[in-house]
């Protein structure tokens, strides 16, 4: 698709945007292979149109590797030791 060049080409797309619908399907959570902890949630992301339904992708997120407010330090071997 290319970019909108006008009012028209907006209005185009807002047509065809009407009466789409995205939607989460169940949440699922699971085991996080990153930072190895049961923080792990997915779900699926489902279309709805007037023709039927469509699943077009997944989210996931890990509320521990994710969390934009507390990111995890970098992970350090002291080999120096004590």
């Amino acid at each position: 698709m290319t970019e909108p060049r006008g009012p028209s080409d907006l209005t185009a797309i807002g047509q065809f945007l009407d009466g789409l619908s995205l939607h989460a399907g169940t949440l699922r959570s699971g085991w996080c292979t990153a930072c190895r902890a049961w923080t792990y949630l997915s779900t699926d992301l489902v279309l709805l149109t007037s023709s039927g339904v469509a699943t077009i992708g997944m989210w996931e997120w890990c509320e521990v590797c994710d969390d934009p407010d507390d990111p995890l330090p970098a992970r350090r071997i002291d080999r120096a030791g004590p």
